[in-house]
């Protein structure tokens, strides 16, 4: 199984490489005024660090036994997410962003993996808080606004 991820993490890290090259073909430009090019080359750098992390972590842990290609998959959370992930999207309009992120995220911060209630408030407010500033006042981006008005 670990030759498999290793390749799989090559796959996507020579993928990235190649988004990221031909996205500069086209402007990029910049968090103000984004070219077209703007959104594909971030998403092809952030696959790459990130298939790069995983080809790390995959290289250095030791051969483990092998459960199976379901094995260990807690499919009642699994169900949960997809649940909840589907009515995130369906209430959204309904919700606003900022209303129906934040419970979304403090439902996958309690429920689906279970962490203090201190953290889980502190990373919520913290990544709504960067979302926002990122979509909400850099790019300009109309988010919905929700039955509340926000």
């Amino acid at each position: 199984m670990r030759k498999a991820y290793l390749i799989a993490n090559l796959v996507w890290l020579g993928l990235a490489g190649a988004v990221c090259a031909e996205s500069l073909r086209l402007k990029v430009g910049n968090f103000h005024a984004p070219g077209p090019a703007f959104l594909p080359f971030f998403a092809g750098a952030l696959l790459g660090i990130l298939s790069l992390i995983s080809l790390v972590q995959t290289w250095r842990e030791k051969e483990a036994a092998e459960a199976g290609p379901w094995g260990g998959t807690p499919f009642v959370k699994l169900g949960l997410l997809l649940g909840v992930l589907f009515l995130y999207t369906a209430l959204l309009e309904v919700l606003g962003f900022i209303l129906g992120t934040f419970l979304l995220l403090l439902f996958l911060f309690r429920v689906v993996e279970p962490v203090g209630w201190k953290t889980v408030f502190v990373v919520t407010v913290l990544t709504m808080g960067g979302t926002y500033l990122l979509f909400g006042i850099l790019i300009e981006s109309s988010l919905p606004k929700g039955f509340l008005g926000f």
